[in-house]
């Protein structure tokens, strides 16, 4: 006790003693100070460069932003957060030693959430795109995609590939603040109109139901909206484009983007990836955008 007591003599121990006693003991005591002392080093640790050290020693959650609505991406199923993305997830907190939580928010608040620390990594699906590289940085792409259709079954001889939807004046449905309408409002100036949806569920309901002719969005999801409604909705394969997608990370996070890189090149070369990847789609569409 005397390296407490510089001045005071037993007064100080006295002191000391109570106040041990008075919030739990001497352990208790020492725990919150200890606790002062780490929540100061991170203070002063957000200020400067994350190191790998620190990144080494982090065990605290991993916070996996998503926005569970894009299927076989990630969504909810039997209210479980499920899906490409998930599983990756769930793998990536194995190799980090580090627990994953799942933080479900709007699409638009994806790049935001993350820009204030709310989120540690964005695993949502997200395509590479230069707009959103302004902002964040991703991690190199785990999944080559595209845009592709879906149309109605009866529509099937008048829309045979993307050419000749490009060339007709459909009403076109898309999802509101991804690259299939950023895509649209760009390249198709002749649409008679425009619809902005918000879920896959919706573009299913709006093209049974005629108020849309086709609807443009990521490969994957349309290949999950044709398999639930193959007797009314045909997908047209031919794609747009080709995309690329990627994890979001936070710029100035350099050590937690090289190793997530690391991690996505091993899991390509042992064929962690491909294995996830196979599950939750067809073979023809991995070979399609090799």
């Amino acid at each position: 006790m005397k390296s407490f007591t510089p001045r005071g003599g037993m007064f100080q121990q006295k002191r000391y003693k109570k106040l041990s006693d008075t919030y739990g003991g001497k352990h208790m005591f020492e725990n919150v100070r200890h606790i002062i002392i780490a929540a100061l080093l991170v203070a002063l640790g957000t200020v400067g460069s994350v190191t790998a050290q620190d990144v080494a020693l982090d065990k605290s959650p991993l916070r996996v932003g998503i926005t569970p609505n894009y299927p076989p991406m990630i969504f909810i199923l039997n209210d479980k957060i499920t899906g490409v993305d998930a599983d990756l997830a769930i793998r990536l907190g194995n190799e980090l030693n580090r627990p994953v939580q799942f933080v479900e928010l709007g699409w638009d608040q994806l790049i935001s959430s993350l820009l204030e620390a709310k989120i540690d990594i964005i695993m949502s699906g997200m395509t590479i795109t230069d707009a959103r590289k302004v902002r964040i940085n991703f991690t190199d792409p785990y999944l080559k995609s595209g845009l592709v259709a879906a149309i109605r079954a009866g529509d099937a001889s008048k829309y045979k590939s993307a050419k000749s939807i490009m060339s007709e004046y459909p009403t076109v449905g898309v999802i509101k603040g991804t690259t299939g309408e950023a895509f649209v409002r760009k390249n198709m100036s002749k649409p008679s109109r425009i619809v902005t949806l918000m879920t896959l569920r919706d573009a299913a309901i709006e093209l049974k139901d005629r108020r849309i002719d086709v609807f443009i969005h990521d490969a994957p999801a349309v290949i999950w909206l044709v398999s639930e409604n193959e007797a009314d909705i045909r997908g047209v394969w031919d794609p747009f484009n080709e995309e690329d997608l990627g994890w979001g990370v936070r710029k100035g996070d350099d050590y937690f983007l090289k190793q997530m890189n690391s991690i996505l090149q091993r899991w390509k070369q042992d064929g962690t990836l491909d294995e996830i990847l196979r599950h939750w789609l067809p073979a023809r569409y991995l070979e399609r955008f090799k």
